[in-house]
């Protein structure tokens, strides 16, 4: 079988959407089929281009021995609605130019989203290569945009739901991260269109760090406190301002809570200015760093923070973020109701409060450290759930074994 996929996110940019598609094309070749990915030069976060992918329209490359066709797209570090649309748009395009200088047919186009944009590509190499369509939705767009108010205007909405809608019903398969997005979809589609769960997933090994994480804890001379940690991306969708309500409720009561952000993102600044304002002296910031050196970070702390906006959109969602967290053998505070709070309450791996809610936060970590033989176990039985039914691996075969499926049906048929 051979797999053209395509993907606005691949390495060695960082981040789940990467990681996703790495290891979905991994296990793909551990299956004995042929892939070939279309992704954009790396420029994310900074949006700029990196050095040693600048030169050409297209860069031909091998990342851990898969060949990648790089396309040149749209760039600026500031970013407004023209400019993003000017982003998916150009990639889009060039991504269907990519498709047309591979060699040969294909079994299979899979191309993942977000951006939606991503989908019209995937449809049309699909046409260009007589190949069946398959894609793949790791965010419900363009309902999460409006739900952030990054996409507003009745006539701006309408056009984004008539996009979503073609791409579904041109689509031979559908894929999708959570339960509920699998519903959603196949309440547009009907019945007739295949519509398979293939999850967000962790692996283990990377999250295993705690030798890493006693060492951060002696270097930061933080081995008397509690430390409660976020890591990852400090994003509108996130909403974390009420983790500096939980800090400000905690700071006279219990000094030993100390609370880190770990990452990058557009609201970090405006985070550590309220943190300022307040005057809070257990917040600590720091940058966004590798993956390696994350997983030393969430090792390092105590407890740790999964949170996602009070918005009802989200029910529908499990954070990849939960996944690696509790790979990271440490106890989860999850403020993400819906699926996600379900694989917490069966993992018995955290607790969960109710989203935006700086006081009910304040209250879990309260209960955590009158409770520390429960937050051990809670972290232990986390990370064993992860081995057993979380691994990217194991997801990656489940999208092998789903194209496969595809593919041979459409041979005998």
């Amino acid at each position: 079988m051979r797999v053209l996929l395509i993907s606005q996110y691949f390495p060695p940019e960082t981040g789940g959407p990467p990681n996703r598609l790495l290891s979905i094309a991994n296990g793909l070749r551990e299956a004995g089929h042929e892939v070939h990915v279309l992704a954009e030069k790396p420029n994310h976060p900074e949006g700029v281009i990196r050095e040693g992918f600048r030169e050409g329209v297209f860069n031909e490359r091998t990342y851990d021995g898969i060949p990648v066709t790089y396309t040149w797209v749209y760039t600026d570090p500031e970013k407004n609605f023209l400019k993003r649309l000017a982003f998916y748009l150009s990639f889009m395009v060039m991504a269907v130019v990519g498709a047309l200088r591979t060699k040969g047919d294909f079994d299979v186009v899979l191309a993942s989203s977000p951006p939606l944009f991503v989908g019209l590509s995937g449809w049309l190499a699909a046409r260009l290569k007589d190949a069946k369509f398959v894609f793949d939705v790791r965010d419900l767009w363009p309902d999460l945009a409006v739900a952030m108010n990054e996409l507003d205007g009745t006539l701006k909405i309408w056009l984004a739901k008539r996009l979503e809608h073609f791409i579904y019903h041109r689509a031979d398969a559908i894929t999708a991260v959570t339960n509920g997005f699998c519903e959603a979809i196949q309440s547009v589609t009907g019945l007739d269109t295949p519509v398979q769960r293939v999850m967000n997933g962790t692996e283990p090994h990377i999250f295993q760090r705690d030798e890493a994480g006693k060492e951060l804890r002696d270097e930061n001379g933080f081995d008397d406190r509690f430390v409660v940690t976020y890591a990852g991306n400090i994003g509108i969708c996130q909403s974390l301002d009420h983790i500096l309500v939980a800090a400000d409720r905690l700071e006279g009561g219990r000094p030993e809570v100390l609370f880190r952000f770990v990452g990058s993102g557009p609201v970090k600044e405006e985070l550590q200015q309220e943190a300022e304002r307040r005057i809070l002296d257990n917040i600590e910031f720091h940058p966004r760093v590798s993956l390696d050196e994350a997983a030393a970070h969430m090792a390092a702390a105590d407890a740790l923070l999964v949170p996602l906006a009070a918005h009802e959109i989200y029910r529908s969602f499990i954070p990849s973020k939960l996944f690696d967290s509790m790979a990271a053998g440490r106890p989860v505070l999850l403020s993400v109701d819906g699926e996600a709070r379900s694989i917490l309450e069966d993992a018995e791996a955290g607790r969960y409060y109710p989203a935006e809610d700086g006081q009910e936060l304040a209250n879990s970590i309260r209960w955590m450290l009158n409770h520390p033989e429960a937050c051990t176990e809670m972290g232990e039985n986390g990370r064993a759930y992860a081995r057993t039914h979380c691994t990217r691996e194991a997801q990656a075969k489940r999208m092998t074994a789903f194209l496969e499926e595809l593919v041979d049906q459409a041979a005998s048929g």
